[in-house]
């Protein structure tokens, strides 16, 4: 059934059966006359003079109809038909606008915007009559194979500007896209639209976290966003940079003022402002860099039957990043296309938890990684000197004072390594020492740091803080101490005990010390620069049309207070570590470097399992990269990450390093 028009009488099926008229509802009131009896004039005028009064009854009674309907029309219905009638005429639509463009430092293309068809309704030109309008639902529905409840979900009954439109469906094939504007006249109420959607141009697995991805507007979105100048059907950056970009990549809509008529149809345009394009961003990120570590990381996964981990590079001069991974990803491009609800669901169920950023929303237990911060705590706070010596017997026994069982702290691997100084101690990673330097020992005659003055150096490395980094979802870690653990565990005396244990858990990166590996990366860099803590940042500037609007600058945002010299000593450990510890894997590279391997314990019930850490950076002497790799269960960081860093750094000597 076609729309009803405003202004037009349907003829009642009574009124066509007195003319002697055999047809429905639907038939044109002219055809309806055209089509009466093939009887003469004189005939029928002889039969109106046979029946005078019935004439004059159905005349009065088809007059008073007519006067009722006018009734209703011009005054019950005036406001909304003078709102359908100027609908019918006069209308402003809106261009969408593509979004900024983003490029990696040297002018690589990582997301741009390219054209998609999509079928869009616009409420105020859908059939009023209902079956007209369930008629058309089902059509629409067979051509874009959708059910017609989906589509019912997907037109607002209020809420919206009754020009603004809906989306039905995103990313048409170019046969639905043909077919629909073909029978466009049939469909009053739907169009086929031009909208630039996202496009992700590398492999979107190694940038899906760092990039994010966007999508049309949810009802609540459209409700929090709408005096912002959104639109219904509107596309917001949900994740990543293109939401922690938002503002930026966002373009201005353009305008037009067209003249439709009663289906919709656009019959001319008066007038246009043409849309304006978001900003670009240009990273810090490296996407040679990047696809390089993807790749090198992936391989290594795949050897170790592991998917989740995470890997970072950092200029330790400025804190910009220079690449970026977490891992398992996910297909931004499938987000921007519209993604189908069993793909969604896919990513949502899946245990790895593709969508969670681990880089920065993560935080493990960090492991030996943080033992050349507690050297440089040791040494500035002349619990230790350079030269102190600490034999390494593989295990220390700590005496129940009160009869009890005695308390055994093993080294990993329970090995002997001997007798060690501080940077010896770092090179091999020896958990004995650190326990002892951590938490003291009373047959080496040391007393410690104590868990007072090692949480004081570990919040000073800002373990305990969000880093600033320019993306949404930043975790702080958590550096415990006795308070914290009266706080967590109130209520349970035992519990809520703080022991030496626990002491000699965190000085080793154990217990309930916790740290993203966006720390981890940042304490590395502080290490490596001499004691600046730098605020990770990933955009280097915002442009349009090629000129700077924007330009982020390295900064400072903490400095570690220890002198110059035992923050070499660190440093030098950590060489130690590459020339004659746990690290020398290294040596084969063609410059210097520095690390430190990192083996968590994260199951109680299972020593046996560990999160797999390694971190370092180069050159030696002038630090220009440090880069940090996790692989969660990935067993001895040593063996598991290091290959990941190590082939990183040699792509970097040869590609990028200046001497």
């Amino acid at each position: 059934m076609s729309r009803k028009k405003p202004f037009e009488i349907e003829t009642p099926r009574a009124e066509y059966d007195y003319f002697g008229v055999s047809g429905g509802v639907g038939i044109d009131f002219e055809e309806s006359i055209a089509d009466i009896g093939s009887g003469s004039r004189l005939e029928r005028s002889q039969d109106i003079g046979r029946y005078p009064l019935a004439v004059l009854v159905a005349g009065f009674g088809v007059f008073a109809v007519l006067s009722v309907q006018l009734f209703h029309l011009t005054i019950n219905k005036h406001d909304e038909y003078q709102a359908i009638a100027e609908g019918n005429r006069l209308r402003t639509e809106y261009l969408p606008a593509p979004r900024g463009v983003i490029f990696d430092r040297r002018g690589e293309v990582l997301a741009d915007s390219k054209p998609s068809a999509e079928l869009v309704a616009i409420p105020l030109d859908l059939p009023r009559d209902e079956a007209a309008h369930n008629t058309v639902i089902v059509k629409v529905g067979v051509i874009t194979s959708l059910g017609s409840d989906e589509i019912e979900k997907m037109i607002p009954d209020s809420g919206i500007s009754q020009f603004e439109t809906a989306l039905i469906k995103q990313n048409l094939t170019r046969e639905q896209s043909l077919i629909l504007v073909e029978r466009e006249q049939e469909l009053p109420g739907f169009r086929v639209s031009s909208s630039p959607i996202r496009d992700y141009q590398r492999v979107p697995q190694a940038y899906a976290h760092l990039l994010g991805y966007v999508g049309k507007l949810t009802a609540g979105e459209y409700e929090a966003n709408a005096s912002a100048g959104y639109l219904f059907n509107d596309t917001i950056g949900k994740s990543g940079l293109e939401l922690a970009s938002e503002t930026d990549l966002r373009g201005k809509f353009g305008e037009r003022q067209v003249e439709v008529d009663a289906r919709g149809n656009i019959k001319r345009i008066f007038g246009a402002t043409d849309p304006v394009p978001g900003n670009d961003l240009v990273l810090n990120i490296d996407a040679a860099l990047q696809d390089e570590l993807y790749n090198n990381l992936t391989t290594r996964l795949l050897e170790l039957g592991r998917r989740r981990a995470s890997a970072l590079a950092m200029d330790p001069r400025s804190g910009r990043i220079l690449a970026y991974l977490s891992l398992p990803g996910y297909d931004n491009n499938k987000f921007a296309e519209g993604i189908s609800s069993n793909d969604f669901q896919k990513l949502m169920s899946d245990r790895d938890q593709p969508l969670f950023n681990r880089a920065i929303a993560g935080i493990y237990p960090p492991g030996s990684t943080v033992k050349p911060m507690v050297a440089i705590a040791a040494l500035e706070e002349r619990v230790i000197l350079p030269d102190t010596l600490i034999r390494d017997e593989g295990a220390i026994v700590i005496k129940n004072i009160y009869g009890g069982q005695d308390s055994v702290f093993i080294g990993y691997g329970r090995r002997a390594l001997g007798i060690l100084n501080v940077r010896k101690a770092i090179a091999v990673s020896s958990d004995i020492f650190f326990y002892i330097v951590g938490g003291g020992f009373g047959p080496a005659k040391i007393d410690g740091l104590g868990i007072e003055r090692l949480a004081k150096y570990f919040r000073m490395f800002k373990i305990n803080e969000k880093l600033g980094i320019d993306l949404g979802g930043e975790q702080a870690g958590l550096v415990p101490d006795p308070e914290w653990k009266q706080e967590y565990f109130a209520g349970d005396e035992f519990s809520a005990k703080w022991y030496l244990g626990d002491t000699y858990h965190v000085a080793i990166g154990q217990g309930d010390l916790l740290a993203s590996p966006l720390h981890v990366l940042s304490w590395t860099a502080t290490i490596a620069n001499g004691g600046k803590i730098f605020r990770p940042f990933i955009v280097d500037r915002v442009e349009h049309d090629g000129m700077i609007i924007k330009q982020n600058e390295p900064k400072v945002i903490g400095e570690i207070a220890a002198s110059r010299e035992n923050i070499q000593i660190a440093q030098g450990g950590m060489r130690e570590a590459v020339l004659s510890g746990t690290a020398t894997s290294l040596q084969r590279l063609p410059i210097t470097s520095a690390a430190k391997t990192g083996t968590a314990q994260f199951d109680s019930r299972d020593r046996n399992r560990s999160h797999a850490w390694f971190t370092a950076y180069a050159p030696f002497e002038n630090p220009e990269i440090a880069i940090t790799v996790m692989i969660e269960d990935g067993g001895e960081g040593g063996i598991s990450s290091m290959p990941v860093v190590r082939d990183t750094l040699d792509w970097w000597a040869k590609n990028r390093f200046l001497p």
